[in-house]
């Protein structure tokens, strides 16, 4: 689990982008940290092994150029800096960051083969490393590599063979839409290219993704609507199994997958059953980080389908906070490689 957020509008979206990444880190992030922007047909990007206060320090990120951007923060799953998001691609012009794994789709989506014909097809993938990361499969010749480097190679590789007669952003959301759809996961993906000032494309199996406008127009992307600032009038979800353009000027354009032979998105229980969970969980047990409340919850989903845990839980956090029924705050915990420290958010039952 990571968490990630978007912004398009007209402030320097940097500075944005890393308020909103704070407001979420505790969640599921802290422990490497990046940002990538696009300015005048340019990509920008930095990223460290360490949470948001680590980039600030140890990067220029925060004054990135542009008024389009992602970022993304990640849990301490292993290898070096090269495993920090966003992930770019040969050219230097596309950044992709995800957030979630595999799944149910371990056993059929064979990312190791996808890596090789990338390599062989000469993409670098800059993740690739010797040592071995709990989780993720050798690629070739005891080498292993980060799942989402991969994909952003395979999405960069479909968009530069894909007809350069389509609009840019077209080409973008379609090679990220086959991508997901032909090395499937539970995941949610944004990707941010040189050529579409304009346009994040957002792809979507069943990791959350919200979606929010202010009074001024500005667009904001994140894993939680506990990061988005305030005021923000307008507020929707990325809808399960699909991809999308999101505009500056205002627009989404959703695309559903094509590919019927997916595994089914789980109907989203009540709201009221799952805040009731997150409630007993909390006034049962006292204090909870997010894992445990999203354990906690496994019950209301059916197992034949994929869950939508996530989202359901950060929606009820939300409206319990503005309701003033719980706290969240951060504790710190080692950082990733026992340095530095990286926050982890816990929440208590205030009535």
């Amino acid at each position: 689990m990571c968490v990630i957020a978007g912004y398009i509008g007209e402030k320097p979206c940097a500075a944005v982008l890393l308020e909103m990444l704070e407001r979420e880190e505790g969640l599921a992030g802290g422990f490497y940290t990046g940002i990538a922007t696009v300015h005048e047909g340019k990509l920008y990007h930095a990223k460290v092994i360490g949470d948001v206060a680590t980039l600030r320090r140890e990067t220029d990120a925060e004054n990135l150029p542009g008024t389009i951007g992602i970022a993304h923060g990640r849990t301490p799953s292993g290898g070096g800096i090269e495993w920090g998001h966003p992930f770019v691609d040969d050219a230097g012009e596309l950044a992709y960051i995800a957030n979630g794994d595999p799944g149910r789709y371990g056993r059929t989506t064979d990312l190791g083969a996808a890596a090789r014909k990338l390599l062989d097809a000469g993409h670098t993938l800059r993740s690739l490393q010797s040592d071995e990361v709990s989780g993720y499969p050798p690629i070739a010749d005891g080498q292993w590599a980060h799942l989402s480097d991969i994909m952003c190679q395979t999405i960069a590789h479909s968009y530069r063979n894909l007809d350069d007669a389509l609009a840019p952003a077209i080409r973008l959301e379609s090679a990220g839409s086959q991508a997901f759809q032909e090395y499937p996961g539970e995941i949610v993906g944004l990707c941010l290219h040189a050529t579409c000032p304009d346009t994040i494309v957002a792809v979507r199996h069943n990791k959350p993704l919200e979606i929010a406008r202010d009074p001024e127009g500005a667009v904001y992307l994140a894993s939680a609507r506990l990061a988005f600032p305030s005021p923000t009038n307008w507020h929707t979800r990325m809808c399960s199994c699909a991809s999308a353009r999101i505009n500056r000027n205002g627009t989404l354009q959703f695309t559903p997958f094509a590919d019927k032979n997916l595994l089914p998105v789980a109907t989203l229980p009540s709201p009221t059953a799952m805040e009731k969970q997150v409630i007993v969980m909390l006034i049962n047990k006292g204090p909870c980080n997010i894992e445990q409340l999203l354990d906690s919850t496994l019950k209301l989903w059916p197992a034949d389908a994929l869950n939508q845990k996530e989202t359901l839980v950060f929606e009820a956090l939300a409206a319990l906070l503005a309701e003033g029924r719980i706290a969240i705050e951060n504790r710190p915990v080692p950082g990733m490689f026992n340095k530095g420290q990286a926050p982890q958010s816990w929440v208590r039952w205030l009535n």
